[in-house]
């Protein structure tokens, strides 16, 4: 499948040069800076509250959630280090994170790319990814909730770089995934989840996020996978629970999950259900919905 689009597909360096323009969208700090900061494994406590108290938009959403009805404190939360001890790190990572992709604009190009409907599928399999984390006990519930977050962030860049077939695009309709795949590759020379991995490369953010957003599933072992491992099933688990939630970005065919993913997991699928059904509730706390 070829397209009479004059732009052709895209090139290695055009994809460097709007990643890095995309990134770099933010207050005192770039977007991809601050997630950088965010996920970096060695990074403190209280190098993430410094960041904080830097960036005004992000620290008033921290202290928003810190004093919702939720977490029983409404409107005795007056500091961020207050904030931080009520909500654990874990939270502030994905709280902060969300600020972070609220800077990046998203552009609006068919019925794919509303830039609403993009920010809460994404926020919806972020919210999923980490819910399955917990279920799981694979321990990596802030890194499954950025790269549910992230899944999707090379739509920007090929949205942005080609509109016309990102116009195309929206406009398919009752194709599997590997179809969806065929017809990226086709009018953009990538594929979405290639370059969600190629986007997190450029703006520098940890490996193993990079190697979360490549397409591959862990295959069936004799324990559940923990740890970074467990990624990769996390996020076909979590997209299929936004798309079941109401919450999907593109049309797929239907089709049932694979069972490698819920092997992986040590999961059974009443589980994805029951995270997809908490998913509105997850987006509302998150100061979304």
């Amino acid at each position: 499948m070829r397209t009479d689009i004059s732009d052709g597909v895209i090139t290695t360096r055009e994809f460097a040069a709007a990643a890095r323009e995309l990134g770099a969208a933010g207050e005192s700090t770039g977007a991809a800076q601050l997630l950088a900061l965010l996920y970096d494994e060695t990074v403190e406590g209280a190098a993430i509250l410094a960041c904080l108290h830097a960036e005004p938009t992000l620290a008033a959403r921290v202290l928003k959630v810190a004093n919702s009805a939720y977490y029983r404190c409404a409107g005795t939360v007056g500091t961020l280090e207050r904030a931080v001890q009520i909500l654990g790190t874990t939270a502030i990572r994905g709280i902060a994170a969300v600020g972070c992709m609220d800077r990046i604009a998203v552009p609006t190009v068919g019925k794919l790319f509303d830039s609403r409907r993009f920010r809460f599928h994404s926020l919806a399999v972020a919210a999923a990814a980490q819910s399955l984390s917990r279920l799981a006990g694979a321990s990596i519930d802030s890194e499954a909730f950025m790269a549910g977050l992230l899944h999707d962030i090379g739509v920007v860049v090929l949205a942005r770089l080609r509109p016309a077939a990102a116009v195309m695009l929206s406009e398919m309709s009752d194709l599997d995934e590997e179809g969806i795949r065929s017809a990226e590759v086709s009018l953009f020379g990538v594929d979405q989840v290639s370059a969600s991995a190629r986007v997190a490369s450029q703006w520098n953010l940890p490996n193993w996020l990079s190697g979360a957003l490549t397409p591959q599933v862990a295959p069936p072992t004799d324990r559940p996978y923990t740890g970074y491992d467990a990624l990769p099933a996390l996020l076909a688990l979590g997209h299929r629970c936004a798309q079941q939630a109401g919450f999907g970005l593109l049309v797929l065919s239907a089709g049932d999950p694979k069972q490698d993913w819920f092997v992986a997991l040590g999961l059974d699928p009443a589980a994805c259900s029951a995270v997809a059904e908490e998913i509105p509730q997850s987006l509302r706390l998150l100061g979304s919905a």
